[in-house]
C-alpha cells in the first residue's frame, strides 16, 4: 500500500527502508533472509546493515514493526530509532502542519507490546521529533567503575 507514500529511505542515524502496509499485511510479515541479502547486495551504500520498518496508519495511531534480521535483529520491540525518523517523514508530507503526535504501537505480534510516542515538529534547522515510551524489560544490570 502507498497511501501516503512509496517505500522511502529515512535515518536519524541509521537508515531504514520505511513502507506503510494495510493492517492485515503488516500482521503477516516475515522477513525473508535472501530477499535482504539481495537487497542489501543491490544498496551497498547500507554497509552491513538493511533494515526495513513498516507501519500501517490509523490518524495518529500507527502500528510498526522492524526487521534487520542481517544484523542479528530478526524483529525488534520498540525501535526508537526507526519510529523518530518515521514520524519526520509523516510529518513532512503534511505542508501545512507544524507539528504531528503520534502513538506507535510496536512489538504486538512477538508477544513484547511497546508503546511509543513521538512528536515531530518544523524547527528552522529542519524537522525534529521528541521520542518517549514504555516497553517490556527484558534486562536489568548494574556496572561499577
Amino acid at each position: 500500500m502507498t497511501a501516503h507514500h512509496l517505500p522511502t529511505v529515512a535515518s536519524n542515524g541509521n537508515p531504514y527502508v520505511i513502507a506503510e502496509l494495510t493492517r492485515e499485511a503488516l500482521s503477516q510479515c516475515e522477513p525473508d533472509l535472501a530477499a535482504f541479502r539481495t537487497a542489501l547486495g543491490a544498496h551497498p551504500q547500507f554497509g552491513n546493515r538493511f533494515s526495513v520498518h513498516v507501519y500501517s496508519k490509523d490518524g495518529s495511531a500507527l502500528r510498526a514493526r522492524m526487521f534487520a534480521p542481517l544484523a542479528g535483529t530478526w524483529e525488534d520491540p520498540a525501535t526508537g530509532s526507526a519510529n523518530a525518523p518515521l514520524a519526520c517523514l509523516l510529518l513532512s508530507l503534511d505542508p501545512d502542519a507544524e507539528e504531528a503526535k503520534f502513538e506507535i504501537h510496536q512489538g504486538v505480534e512477538m508477544g513484547r507490546a511497546s508503546l511509543l510516542q513521538v512528536d515531530a515538529r518544523r524547527t528552522p534547522n529542519g524537522i525534529v521529533a521528541t521520542l518517549r515510551g514504555l516497553c517490556v524489560p527484558v534486562m536489568h544490570g548494574e556496572i561499577d567503575l
